[in-house]
């Protein structure tokens, strides 16, 4: 009925022939099948003759024939070769011959990798932990003085430590072509617009200034009206400073600072040890992939790129970035089908209490009625994805009981 005739990697392609015999049994069950809803002029559903049928159904029958046809081989595929595709089966090279009664064509499959998972215990692996010094908890407290920071009014003339408020025209060819209101500019910044900076310095609030320059190949005219002139006040860490963040003094409040910086550091830590098990996993396990599932890995990477750099271009496209997504791409798979592989080799699974943990870490972190439901609803919808994620950590955390982690 069928023969392997190429195999590469995950993909494979068998060659299928009914012919006969098998051809006419096939044909027969495509014929009833069709005859069971077929309805004709003067006979009852599911009644009309076969001889008619053949000439006034023969589509329905063709693709009857067909889809019992490729359901049978795959039926038989998926048993006695104890393969499994991926993806959808690929039909190429459909061919019917009705005077010969043969049908003959091609399956393309692609499975998952076959591999025996190897060498994912007894080797070792470094913790790389930084010590908190006095000048990161400094650095990190100007950090936080500045995000508290905020602008002031004053009446002085424009400098480059101002924040300017601003409405401004442009004009081209003694025609307004855009107009923008309440414009905040950073004048410590280098600016789009040339000229900008050399127009409004030494100027004050409620002064108009007019120049012109060249914008995109245009020569235009911007006239801009100073509004308020600003400078970013940093708070000094005094007492209703020190009260505002709930630290009792300075001494408390490095003392919190310190305690952030050691936990964000012993993350860190901990991603550096995760990164160097997978680098090892995947040098010792070299094994195919699946092209497709890796390109549907790279359109889901795609479409993250795209909401994170807020790209709204329809003319960028995966392939402006395939060289740089698709070893991401390889990279998460074999990492998951290694972890995968190392799950069943180890009985390891994630279960319902393990899930239930997992919902309950993530309400405590929520105030709202609103928000604990809509967790909720979000758990039991991708309860598989949170369940194959929790089993991942499992194996990661196995894997660390068996490896040397030299500090």
């Amino acid at each position: 009925m069928y023969k392997k005739i190429k195999e590469d990697g995950c993909c494979l392609t068998y060659e299928v022939e009914i012919k006969g015999d098998e051809f006419l049994r096939y044909e027969e069950r495509a014929i009833l099948r069709v005859q069971k809803d077929a309805e004709y002029p003067g006979f009852r559903k599911g009644k009309v003759p076969i001889d008619i049928l053949k000439k006034n159904f023969a589509n329905s029958i063709i693709h009857s024939l067909k889809e019992i046809i490729v359901i049978d081989v795959l039926d038989d595929l998926y048993e006695k070769e104890k393969v499994f595709s991926v993806i959808t089966p690929k039909i190429l090279d459909f061919n019917l011959d009705e005077k010969e009664k043969k049908v003959s064509f091609k399956i393309y499959l692609e499975q998952n990798p076959k591999f025996e998972v190897k060498n994912y215990t007894d080797f070792e692996v470094k913790r790389n932990l930084k010590k908190i010094t006095d000048e990161d908890m400094d650095k990190h407290i100007q950090t936080i003085r500045e995000y508290h920071a905020y602008l002031k009014p004053v009446d002085e003339p424009v400098s480059k430590k101002h924040y300017l408020l601003v409405d401004y025209e442009v004009w081209e060819n003694g025609n307004k072509v855009q107009e923008f209101k309440q414009e905040l500019v950073d004048m410590s910044s280098p600016q789009t617009i040339i000229g900008f900076d050399e127009a409004v310095i030494g100027k004050k609030k409620g002064e108009t200034v007019e120049f012109e320059t060249k914008f995109s190949e245009k020569k235009l005219k911007f006239v801009v009206k100073i509004l308020d002139v600003k400078e970013k006040v940093v708070p000094e860490i005094d007492e209703n400073f020190l009260k505002e963040l709930g630290a009792k003094d300075i001494n408390d409040l490095r003392e919190q600072v310190r305690k952030l910086l050691e936990f964000e550091e012993l993350e860190r830590s901990e991603k550096g040890i995760v990164e160097q098990i997978e680098n090892h996993l995947i040098s010792n396990n070299d094994f195919p992939l699946p092209p497709t599932i890796v390109r549907e890995e790279m359109q889901e990477i795609f479409k993250m790129v795209k909401q994170r750099a807020n790209i709204t271009d329809p003319n960028v496209t995966l392939k402006d970035y395939e060289d740089k997504i698709k070893p991401i791409a390889e990279r998460n798979l074999k990492i998951t089908y290694i972890l995968n592989a190392i799950a069943n080799k180890e009985n390891i699974r994630a279960t319902d209490e393990d899930y239930y943990k997992e919902l309950d870490r993530v309400i405590k972190t929520l105030k709202s009625t609103d928000e604990i439901n809509k967790a909720k609803e979000l758990f039991e919808k991708r309860k598989s994805y949170i369940m194959a994620s929790i089993t991942e950590n499992k194996v990661l955390d196995f894997i660390k009981s068996k490896i040397k982690i030299l500090d």
